[in-house]
């Protein structure tokens, strides 16, 4: 068993490291490729961001606006991953790598996640062989 690198693991209000934005982007599109359908909702790699930067930044459901053509439905008040603090780029990717790892625990039947190269050099897994 490798122990778990910490470097990407940041705190601070400082928006995060450009380490962090790849690793985050790496992790999402492993999940896109390993995890096709979330809840019945095909999903890729900017979807899986997206559903993790709506968890950590608190984002809200409200009525849509009535244009006249129909039910306006509910709308996401969405906010970029990019504004991430490095605190919160640490929670996400933690999220991102907990879904990938444990995808029972979302209601998902999927497999875990065969983690690519960049997400098994950052846990400091040593060959991607022994990755999840």
């Amino acid at each position: 068993m490798t122990a778990e690198r910490t470097d990407w693991q940041e705190t601070g209000r400082d928006r995060m490291t450009r380490d962090q934005q790849k690793l985050l982007n790496a992790a999402c599109g492993d999940l896109a490729e390993a995890i096709r359908f979330w809840h019945g909702a095909r999903f890729d790699k900017d979807d899986f961001r997206h559903l993790i930067a709506a968890c950590v930044l608190g984002e809200r459901i409200v009525p849509g606006v009535n244009t006249g053509h129909g039910n306006p439905g509910l709308i996401r008040m969405s906010r970029s991953s990019l504004e991430f603090t490095r605190s919160q780029a640490t929670e996400a990717i933690r999220m991102a790598f907990d879904i990938g790892d444990n995808p029972g625990d979302q209601g998902l039947s999927s497999k875990p996640v065969r983690w690519g190269a960049t997400v098994c050099l950052a846990r400091f897994v040593a060959d991607e062989r022994d990755a999840a």
